[in-house]
């Protein structure tokens, strides 16, 4: 069970305001769990607050805040070499997620993010040269079975991180590829490289895809902090979300559905400028509900999961059965074990960050 006390007083740490009568274990127990430890730490230390924390709470946000701070140094000297290879064979890649939100920190708070990984999209024409130009260097693929909608991951025993090579954002609905997002990029030096930044909203539209259709977190009731508080930080830049310009990516349905519902809980979590017209409606509010009754009682996850795919189904295009003739299971046995298949997705234990 989630202790609603402290993830409030966690969410009003990072909005700047610490409760007097705050339980700092409690609090960094549930900064841990979400990830967001670092940007605690930045935050905290950073505002009016800091000399009248415990010392405890102090040397402990420190070492984290240190080591934040060095991790994220070694993935930036990570990405600025695989760029400036990738710029060798003429790939200019766009930067995602954590890679694209670490170029966007100028906006307040944006320092503290823990960086895990680098994802990276290429044209999809591409993707051999880059995957070669990139073991050149001494990557390796973590695997050679690689499905055309997933990203191609690389590691080097060197590293603090892997780069994760994507030419499309994997759900159907909406279809988000390389010339997409290049469309909505600049241009950004990286190092002595050249990467193509996204704007805030269409970085907003990456972190929304990945969560609520990638990860599947708008029929799971799932929140990951961590992509909620990026959503806050890109509101916050001096460019901002076009909002409808966002709206307009999701057609309407469960996708629009699942980023109202995402919008709504960064509104209510971190008071995230969301225009509040632009959420009305039961099912944003229904769905908001859900999650925070979830988070206090887990066992409730797996119903309410099942009663979401019940009233508002995804429709993932299915990949053909493939069997011979007398040989493999029939087509109604094939039906059943996708079914199941997708239901275990669905069940499955939820990744670290969420809640």
């Amino acid at each position: 069970m989630a202790d609603p006390r402290a993830l409030g007083s966690l969410l009003n740490c990072l909005r700047g305001h610490v409760p007097s009568d705050i339980d700092w274990q409690s609090v960094i127990a549930v900064a841990n769990r979400t990830l967001t430890t670092g940007t605690l730490a930045y935050r905290l230390r950073e505002g009016d607050h800091w000399p009248r924390l415990p010392g405890d709470v102090q040397t402990f946000l420190s070492a984290i805040h240190e080591r934040t701070a060095l991790r994220n140094a070694r993935l930036s000297a990570q990405l600025a070499e695989a760029v400036l290879c990738l710029n060798g064979e003429g790939i200019t890649p766009i930067l995602l997620k954590g890679a694209a939100l670490q170029r966007t920190r100028h906006a307040a708070g944006g320092e503290g993010r823990l960086l895990s990984d680098l994802d990276l999209m290429v044209p999809v024409s591409t993707m051999p040269h880059a995957i070669a130009c990139l073991a050149r260097i001494g990557y390796r693929l973590q695997s050679d079975d690689i499905a055309p909608e997933s990203a191609s991951v690389l590691y080097r025993e060197c590293d603090v991180g892997m780069i994760d090579l994507h030419c499309r954002m994997k759900p159907p609905r909406p279809r988000i590829g390389h010339d997409d997002l290049a469309s909505a990029s600049a241009p950004v030096a990286i190092g002595e490289g050249m990467a193509l930044l996204p704007s805030p909203t269409a970085q907003a539209l990456i972190l929304i895809l990945h969560d609520q259709l990638q990860d599947r977190d708008y029929w799971r009731g799932l929140i990951d902090m961590r992509h909620l508080l990026d959503l806050d930080v890109l509101a916050r830049t001096p460019q901002g979300i076009d909002w409808n310009r966002l709206l307009d990516y999701f057609s309407v349905g469960y996708p629009r559905t699942a980023l109202l519902v995402q919008l709504f809980t960064a509104r209510q979590l971190l008071a995230t400028p969301v225009p509040v017209d632009l959420v009305r409606g039961w099912r944003p509010r229904f769905q908001y509900w859900r999650r925070m009754t979830q988070a206090r009682w887990p066992v409730l996850m797996a119903p309410m999961t099942y009663l979401t795919l019940a009233l508002d189904p995804p429709r993932f295009h299915a990949a053909p059965h493939v069997g011979v003739a007398n040989e493999g299971p029939s087509p109604r046995a094939g039906t059943l074990d996708r079914l199941a298949g997708t239901l275990r997705r669905f069940m499955r234990q939820k990744a670290p960050g969420k809640v």
